[in-house]
């Protein structure tokens, strides 16, 4: 007569369900090996071996030979790519204008069929991989519905949700520390100030906190958006004050705070962008770079292995960006 279970396995047994039945493992996901679960628990492999039987014969789990324990049910078989972007990147020479032509090309490149999407205008296909930028939401939705998908120069938000959200971003806050360097080389930091972009997005404020991280004093100037336009009404704040140095959280706005130097014929002090934009080119502007090449090819990566059909856990990769050395900028001299 076989003993009876005792309770600290039968609530290792709970808790497996639990995990099943909460979308911890998705459907074709590989499961926990009879070795991994006794390792996992505390338990012996025989009582591993019977708890991994059990959950088979009860249709939670399926043994496939020469393979392993693997989550019953199979993923949705995906076509292809759903870019979902804001409309923003509409913007001919924006950041999501540029992020969008670039990573479309090297889709292209590794013949990988995409869908393009506008959010709000039309609705996502759940046989496609949605690839999204500036449409965090749909994202999370998504995995709800135990979906992945991949963000774009965004993190996902933390919870359950995060563990089928993708994402590759560039270190915001390790980009403004690197505009902080540059321009303490060559301003007194007392006279520093920050051309900011929308005091509500995490990514401007991450810039800004990291520039503040070595350069305390600095004043903050608050556009409350990301283009040219947005920062014509407050660059000429800046030019009164006589700043030595400026940061701007993106290159739109240094464009729009050179153009305010110029009209008033003051000479410029030393400026430092932020993404690496096509004006920056234009503007022989010092800028703090996005590493828009890893960025994409880090995303499209990931795209092959959801495609293969692969449940691993979700990947965070974070880029660092480094600084392009143009005119608005004096080289240091010894």
């Amino acid at each position: 007569m076989p003993r009876p279970r005792s309770a600290a396995v039968a609530l290792v047994k709970e808790k497996l369900i639990a995990r099943l039945q909460q979308g911890g493992h998705p459907p074709g996901q590989r499961f926990f090996s009879n070795r991994a679960l006794a390792e996992h628990f505390g338990l012996s492999y025989q009582t591993a071996h019977r708890l991994n039987a059990e959950l088979e014969r009860e249709g939670w789990l399926q043994r496939r030979p020469a393979a392993g324990t693997y989550v019953a049910g199979t993923l949705r078989s995906l076509r292809g790519v759903e870019l979902v972007f804001h409309a923003r990147a509409r913007r001919e020479g924006s950041f999501g204008a540029r992020l969008l032509d670039g990573l479309r090309r090297e889709l292209d490149a590794g013949s990988i069929p995409v869908r393009m999407v506008w959010a709000g205008e039309t609705a996502p296909d759940p046989d496609w991989l949605p690839v999204v930028w500036e449409v965090p939401d749909l994202a999370v939705a998504a995995a709800r519905e135990r979906r992945f998908s991949i963000l774009l120069n965004d993190r996902p938000p933390p919870g359950i949700a995060a563990s089928y959200i993708d994402s590759v971003s560039t270190d915001d806050y390790s980009g403004g520390v690197v505009a902080g360097e540059l321009l303490h080389a060559v301003a007194p930091a007392r006279r520093l100030a920050v051309l900011a972009g929308p005091r509500d997005d995490p990514r401007c404020l991450r810039r800004v906190e990291g520039f503040q991280s070595l350069v305390r004093k600095a004043d903050i100037v608050w556009a409350d958006g990301w283009f040219a336009e947005d920062a014509r009404r407050v660059a000429p704040r800046l030019v009164r004050r006589g700043y030595a140095g400026v940061f701007c959280c993106n290159d739109r706005l240094a464009e729009a705070l050179l153009a305010a130097y110029a009209a008033a014929a003051v000479a410029r002090p030393a400026v430092v962008g932020f993404d690496d934009a096509p004006v920056a080119e234009d503007l022989h502007l010092t800028t703090v770079a996005i590493p828009w090449k890893e960025l994409m090819l880090g995303a499209v990566d990931i795209v092959r292995r959801r495609l293969r059909g692969e449940t691993g856990p979700a990947a965070s990769r974070v880029y660092a960006p480094r600084p392009v050395h143009r005119t608005t900028l004096p080289l240091r001299t010894a």
